[in-house]
């Protein structure tokens, strides 16, 4: 887990917060929310400073915690906590490069909400 903290703490820049809010209203658009393992409110204006509090949050939790034992297919809490982490760091780089207009990025959401 310290790697992960690490890919974390190397995340990029955050972009403007008008291009953060121009993202997330094309996302919204769109209906756009990623499928992570726990709840994660307004993900679409999340800051890198978000994602930091987000790792504490979930590495601070209990084994007892009501939240990660409500996740069945994963009895393992700690694994319930990676398997999180890692999800919400890989939706959050997708969301970097949707706010830097990365073609990339964009061909995936128009792929899974438009292309259908």
């Amino acid at each position: 887990m310290k790697e992960l903290r690490k890919d974390y703490e190397s995340l990029p820049e955050d972009v403007s917060p008008e291009q953060v809010e121009t993202t997330a209203a094309a996302l919204e658009r769109r209906k756009f929310s990623p499928v992570l393992i726990l709840d994660v409110p307004n993900f679409n204006r999340l800051t890198k400073q978000d994602m930091l509090n987000e790792y504490d949050r979930v590495q601070a939790l209990p084994s007892t915690s009501r939240e990660l034992k409500m996740v069945l297919a994963i009895e393992n809490p700690e694994q319930v906590k990676e398997k999180h982490l890692v999800l919400l760091l890989n939706q959050y780089l997708l969301l970097c490069g949707l706010r830097k207009n990365e073609a990339s990025a964009w061909d995936v959401i128009n792929e899974m909400y438009e292309d259908d």
